[in-house]
């Protein structure tokens, strides 16, 4: 109780002493989120399309490599465009607090280029520093900074399903893996402000902030957890409030639901803005504040400050107004649009692997038949390799050793191999399949596929080929669909059988959808966003989702507009799909806080 009331202290103080610089933060926060970040998509854009790229990923990095150097080094610039813009970020709001803690007004002018010429004093280590703090250690949680310009760096939720699906030392080790980085995150905290604020060399700065942080590593870290727990509390009990309000529109004034929806929309979206800027800059001034205790704040910053604020003229009032108004106008026009038209889709189900709630073994002749008959989805999805001798088995791992404790890997071992193994999983036993069999199982129960081709051969090319060869005209005439991982397998599937319906599986959405001939994309659902439904649908693709498994996850997901919804937990998306009641307009309004419309 006393730590949340000396965060709710620390906060009002701060807000107290920082309403002129909270115009200056949301002006650049609005700079980066309107022009820098709408700009470097656009550029990564054009540079794939001038090498005719029309994919990237992990890859392509030695074809790039190899025969597109240029496009290559293009996009590690941009990467370093991506770090300076986040160092500037960074910097701008450490020079913000910096100045309200010494109680000196200063013009966003002046900030503006008191941060632009910290870029000049940028060497290759502190890259290479901000680089290892920001990507390894910020998406881990370690530090209240929330970067647009980062917001796509984080652990997809397949990974984390992955990791704790798997064994107790699994689990360990991630754990242990993550409480060390959240140590580094605390004990290097100090590194950049040392850089910034006294030019130190990093291996000083690293020093100096491992001293700073040895004795107040505990409340360091138990403060950001309360200015992130009170910020978030105050949030919530704001939606709350809210949606109820907006209950009652729509329970008694239906007429006047509307109106009161886009208002109460807009007021959600400065909430949540404002949640954002004041998560990261009440950290910042904590930080600030530390470093004055002890005496590591420069006495003066080569700025010219006046201690006495300027009053707007007449032409920036009306200046101002305008702007205000157009954007006001802006958000009003794009609240009504998506609270008018915003509705659930009716997705297609799709069981993932076969498996329902630990029904099963994965993959399983026996799992596909029990899923099928109770649950009755649209599809299976399922997965095949090709093995040694050529024939194609339905197994997920590139590996047996999860479900059958040995290290042979299908695509070196023989389809009699594959056979000969016992697979343990969810307290049953089984074995293998031939797609073939999986195939033939599928037909007697009427049961549409849909299949993963996985491969780590080198010839992804002859994969496809020989999977289309053996089974082209049994898919197309049991109307399964298909897909991969692999872009080459995708797009030689369609341009060797086009009326194939195939899919491009999309572990992440880094900068929208891809150029590809798919049919349909498959989106990991930590990174799916409403814009990248649209942008899909526009581009004439649909778009599947992978693997939300709780009701308010596929819901959501569906209020996006997702074609198909791949799961593991069949009977809740039957159940969410039963949900036949008109979405009121307090439901919108909740979806649109969950994803952040």
């Amino acid at each position: 109780m006393q730590l949340l009331r000396q965060q709710l202290q620390l906060t009002f103080r701060f807000l107290k002493q920082s309403h002129r610089s909270f115009r200056d933060v949301l002006v650049v926060h609005g700079l980066l989120l309107f022009v820098i970040i709408p700009g470097l998509t656009a550029t990564v854009k054009f540079i794939l399309s001038s090498g005719n790229i029309t994919y990237l990923s992990l890859e392509q990095f030695p074809t790039l490599i190899t025969k597109h150097p240029i496009v290559l080094v293009s996009l590690l610039l941009v990467g370093v465009l991506i770090l300076l813009a986040v160092f500037f970020e960074f910097t701008f709001l450490l020079f913000s607090m910096y100045f309200i803690q010494k109680k000196q007004y200063v013009k966003l002018t002046q900030l503006l280029r008191l941060s632009s010429q910290q870029l000049k004093k940028v060497r290759i280590s502190v890259l290479f520093f901000f680089l290892l703090y920001f990507v390894l250690l910020l998406p881990i949680g370690s530090f209240n900074f929330r970067s647009d310009l980062l917001a796509k760096i984080q652990i997809p939720a397949f990974i984390m399903d992955y990791i704790f699906a798997n064994r107790v030392s699994v689990i360990v080790s991630f754990a242990l893996v993550y409480l060390s980085l959240l140590y580094l995150g605390i004990r290097f905290l100090f590194v950049l402000p040392e850089l910034i604020l006294n030019n130190k060399k990093v291996r000083e700065a690293i020093a100096i902030s491992w001293q700073l942080t040895k004795k107040r590593f505990l409340i360091i870290f138990l403060t950001f957890l309360g200015i992130s727990f009170a910020i978030v509390a105050i949030n919530t009990l704001s939606f709350i409030v809210l949606l109820s309000i907006q209950s009652l529109f729509d329970r008694y004034l239906p007429h006047y639901a509307l109106i009161a929806a886009v208002f109460i929309m807009f007021c959600m979206q400065a909430a949540l803005l404002i949640n954002i800027i004041l998560t990261t800059i009440s950290s910042f001034y904590f930080m600030i504040l530390l470093l004055d205790q002890e005496q590591r704040l420069p006495q003066q910053l080569f700025v010219s400050t006046d201690t006495t604020t300027q009053a707007f003229s007449s032409w920036q009032m009306v200046g101002l107004t305008l702007v205000a108004s157009l954007f006001g106008i802006s958000v009003g026009l794009y609240n009504y649009d998506y609270l008018k038209n915003a509705e659930l889709s009716n997705p297609l189900t799709i069981s993932h692997r076969g498996v329902s709630n630990g029904n099963g073994i994965q993959n399983t002749l026996e799992s596909l038949s029990k899923t099928s008959t109770e649950y009755h989805p649209n599809y299976i999805e399922m997965d095949v390799q090709e093995t040694s001798d050529h024939q194609f088995i339905v197994y997920h791992d590139f590996s047996y050793r999860n479900l059958a404790n040995t290290r042979l890997v299908p695509e070196e071992n023989t389809l009699e191999t594959a056979r000969s193994l016992r697979l343990n999983e969810n307290g049953q036993t089984g074995t293998i399949a031939s797609f073939d069999e999986y195939l033939a199982k599928a037909k007697q129960l009427n049961q549409k596929l849909l299949i993963e081709i996985k491969t780590q051969q080198t010839d992804k090319k002859g994969v496809a080929e020989r999977f289309l060869a053996r089974y082209r005209t049994q898919i197309i005439e049991q109307h399964h669909l298909v897909q991969s991982l692999n872009y080459t397998v995708v797009e030689t599937l369609k341009e060797k059988a086009p009326e194939l319906t195939v899919g491009y599986i999309l572990p992440f959405n880094l900068i929208g959808p891809p150029k590809t001939n798919a049919d349909f994309l498959v989106m990991e659902m930590t990174t799916l966003t409403a814009q990248f439904v649209t942008s899909a649908h526009q581009d004439h693709k649909q778009v599947f989702v992978w693997t939300p498994n709780d009701l308010n996850a596929m819901e959501r997901m569906m209020f996006y507009g997702v074609d198909g919804i791949i799961t593991d937990r069949m009977d809740l998306l039957n159940q969410a799909k039963k949900l036949d009641e008109e979405e009121t307009y307090a439901d919108k309004l909740a979806y649109f806080v969950v994803g952040f419309g």
